[in-house]
């Protein structure tokens, strides 16, 4: 940036410098001319001089006014060069600041979008930013939701004439995948997502990254506005700018969000998986040792799974898995911790839950198994129990290892009595 505003000043001053030096040359060599040709012939110079002593007054004073406007018009010529020089350097310098804030707040929005750990924090920075920059402007950012179909109000300030949600299809710069402007003087080819008072002025700027679009980005003038355009180009670009940065921060905390999602979630059932629910087991029985509160401990096991994949194939046991996750994550409470153990095994663990407590909730959730239809392929799966083993601390165990073993024993002594049952430590 600050490089380019030093080209400009440089441009801007480079007629007044070269006129400058042009009139230095001609002045400097008219009086080389004239001391060469006194020192060839100075005799001549003096008979010149001695036939015309006797040169009247008036051309006398003919002469000095000549040379009097010779020099008034060099200098006002000199002293217009001078103010346009000045006039432009000023100028040049004016751009030269804005230029420099700009980068700057640029750079420091920049700094922050690398810094957020949510895309709400990113929207708020850029909001901030398209504020301090424009403030009579409204404006809304859009993402675009998981069926990829419609773009969803995730932020806003000022009053924009837009609606909160609405298809692809009505905004042209997400069909076109390049920014889109919008004037009141030509409705004909107004995104049809602006409310019925159209705006004198809108732009869409789509948010891509990563060869995807992410949603777009909204700014009007609303309806009060004189004509014309609010921002110059090189504020449009620097709105280009600030849509690049917002969809690849975007990008990078979507990216980051689903690497995580993959570390800790079971992608088939989307349940945690073995490794969270063992870290998770080992925080909650350290809090629980310490607050001297109880911990319970669930290992579920659905009753003759290998003979549903048998008989109705692996895309029907997947769908009872999936079915049974749900099950899970509207039957125990918000603290509790759902996991896949492994296969057809689940592993719940209820902090500061008591026997007593964990019973009733291991009978509610096979109740609930006993009761859920699965429609696959126009067949309904019939018939589907669980058995479950339960252990609790401290009265079962003051380690985990001790409790996983006990809860792991209570699940086997429930199958081997018949199935279908909750079986405590």
């Amino acid at each position: 940036m600050k490089q380019q505003g030093v080209e400009i000043e440089s441009e801007g001053t480079q007629a007044p410098q070269t006129r400058v030096r042009r009139d230095i040359i001609v002045t400097v060599s008219i009086v080389l001319i004239g001391c060469l040709a006194v020192l060839r012939d100075p005799d001549r110079a003096f008979e010149w001089l001695a036939g015309h002593k006797e040169v009247q007054i008036d051309e006398f004073l003919t002469a000095v006014v000549i040379i009097g406007a010779g020099f008034a018009i060099f200098s006002w010529r000199r002293w217009t060069d001078l103010s346009r020089q000045v006039a432009e350097y000023k100028r040049l310098q004016g751009e030269l600041s804005a230029v420099n804030r700009e980068a700057s707040l640029l750079s420091e929005t920049d700094d922050l979008l690398q810094s957020c750990l949510s895309s709400e924090e990113a929207y708020k920075i850029i909001i901030r930013h398209l504020e301090i920059q424009f403030p009579a402007i409204s404006g809304a950012v859009f993402a675009i939701g998981d069926a990829a179909d419609n773009a969803d109000l995730v932020a806003s300030w000022g009053q924009p004439a837009i609606k909160q949600h609405f298809a692809i299809r009505d905004c042209w710069g997400l069909r076109r995948g390049r920014v889109n402007i919008s004037l009141s003087s030509d409705a004909r080819l107004a995104c049809t997502h602006i409310g019925h008072a159209l705006p004198v002025y809108a732009m869409c700027v789509p948010m891509m990254a990563q060869g995807e679009t992410l949603g777009v980005l909204y700014l009007d003038t609303g309806p009060d506005q004189s004509k014309g355009r609010p921002f110059t180009d090189t504020q449009e670009r620097t709105i280009k700018t600030l849509t690049e940065h917002l969809a690849l921060a975007v990008a990078n905390l979507n990216l980051r969000e689903t690497l995580r999602t993959q570390a800790i979630r079971d992608p088939l059932t989307g349940l945690f998986n073995r490794r969270y629910m063992e870290e998770s087991l080992d925080r909650e029985f350290r809090r629980a040792l310490r607050k001297e509160s109880p911990l319970a401990i669930l290992m579920v096991d659905i009753d003759h799974f290998k003979r549903l994949n048998d008989s109705h194939g692996h895309e029907a046991g997947d769908a009872v898995l999936r079915e049974l996750a749900k099950i899970f994550q509207t039957q125990l409470c918000a603290e509790d911790i759902a996991s896949r153990y492994g296969g057809e095994e689940f592993v719940l663990i209820l902090p500061e839950a008591d026997l007593t407590a964990a019973t009733e909730c291991a009978e509610r959730l096979r109740a609930a198994i006993q009761a859920m239809q699965i429609q696959h392929y126009g067949q309904i799966l019939k018939g589907i129990s669980l058995s479950a083993g339960l252990a609790c601390f401290p009265q079962h165990g003051k380690t985990v290892d001790i409790l996983m073993r006990a809860a792991d024993a209570a699940l086997y002594r429930a199958k081997e009595n018949g199935r279908d049952r909750v079986e405590a430590a």
